[in-house]
């Protein structure tokens, strides 16, 4: 491997790469704008498609978007790997306007999108690129999935993840790194998230001159939450939160109805701590302190959690050796917030994550790359696909 060769490329494309962020950051794509995603899918594929030997499809799921699947496949493979970023946002209509990309100074780049997660195909698509044009590509089918909805939960993606990665020896996913204190941190371990929604049926009245006949909804909200809120589990760092909460009309009227949304975040593993978790939840709608009041309750996995793997581990030696010839420390990270690297590990598929560049101000309008980062992480992911 010709490390110089590498930087020389990397260095060549870091232009082209701000570009392609500045141009993706001009496109409204927020979860669920099927126009955003055709527009930014089709910039996508005029880069992939400068890969040689690279073939692409589409997923295409009603209300949410198509998901691009990049494939190269060698002519007698030993192996099968997946590159996985999404190309979502948090942001509406009309955002990208108002906030237009522009570069700070030398280094940073600024716009909606770029480092979550944009930044994420920029480094994984050039790396592939620069590798192919080395000779470098490991033996290996490399199947790049470029999502759509990763923003809410990944709820028609994760089909699509099940689906194309069975087999796979890893799947490289890359959201934003992470800084350690002494250079970048691989992740290959990530927490799980349930969302859910509590509602309250009571009886309204008077709230004078029939107080007595009305049976709060909100009064058993408040019962609700202060329960909810017990299943804490500081120590194991497992978090249980209520927002937004609704109920009632006028103040004149007891509350004949009430509303809370919540979320359990922390979630070490897949078996025992989303169990108990889920105990929890469905433990609301078995007793009320008012007995006329009738509550339900729905949940869902937002994310499972991604648990370490010894090919995690592996994966995480993998770059370690590639920072070493690039003069870069990298080190096995953990991270309490989930991607999609969770959903990998959900079926089967070690992953590791954080292989993007440096990010700050994520899911707001001071979102920012740092633009060398983008350069570096390039040059560590193509060079750890010529170690494999």
């Amino acid at each position: 491997m010709d490390i110089q060769k590498i930087r020389e490329l990397a260095e060549n494309c870091l232009d082209e790469q701000v570009e392609l962020l500045k141009e993706f950051a001009s496109i409204d794509s927020e979860s669920k704008d099927v126009e955003g995603n055709r527009k930014v899918i089709d910039i996508a594929r005029r880069v992939l498609s400068t890969i040689d030997g690279i073939q692409m499809k589409e997923t295409f799921f009603e209300g949410t978007g198509a998901h691009l699947i990049a494939r190269i496949v060698p002519e007698n493979p030993d192996g099968k790997i997946v590159i996985n970023s999404h190309m979502d946002t948090v942001f509406p209509k009309g955002f990208a306007e108002k906030n237009p990309p522009f570069i700070d100074g030398e280094n940073w780049l600024h716009g909606l999108g770029v480092g979550d997660c944009k930044g994420g195909f920029a480094v994984s698509a050039y790396a592939v690129k620069i590798a192919s044009e080395l000779g470098l590509l490991p033996n290996k089918e490399i199947v790049m999935i470029y999502s759509c909805d990763e923003e809410i939960g990944s709820i028609t993606s994760r089909e699509v993840f099940e689906q194309e990665a069975k087999g796979a020896e890893c799947a490289y996913v890359f959201e934003g790194a992470v800084e350690t204190e002494k250079g970048y941190g691989i992740v290959d371990e990530r927490r799980g998230v349930i969302l859910g929604a509590l509602d309250i049926v009571g009886v309204e009245a008077h709230a004078g001159a029939a107080y007595m006949d009305g049976h709060s909804a909100v009064k058993e909200l408040a019962h609700k939450i202060l329960k909810y809120y017990s299943f804490n589990d500081y120590e194991r760092e497992i978090y249980y939160n209520v927002a937004p909460i609704s109920g009632g009309r006028p103040n004149g009227v007891v509350a004949g109805d009430a509303h809370m949304e919540f979320c359990v975040a922390g979630l070490p593993d897949n078996d025992k701590s989303f169990a108990e978790a889920e105990a929890n939840i469905r433990s609301l709608a078995e007793h009320n302190e008012d007995p006329v009041c009738k509550t339900t309750v729905e949940y869902r996995t937002l994310f499972p959690a991604l648990v370490r793997s010894d090919k995690g581990k592996e994966a995480c030696a993998l770059a370690a050796k590639a920072g070493e010839l690039l003069g870069l420390t990298v080190e096995e990270a953990f991270e309490p917030t989930a991607t999609d690297a969770n959903w990998f590990c959900y079926f089967g598929i070690p992953a590791v994550d954080a292989l993007g560049p440096i990010q700050y101000g994520i899911h707001t309008t001071e979102e920012k790359v740092y633009i060398p980062s983008i350069k570096e992480k390039t040059e560590l992911f193509a060079a750890m696909l010529a170690l494999m």
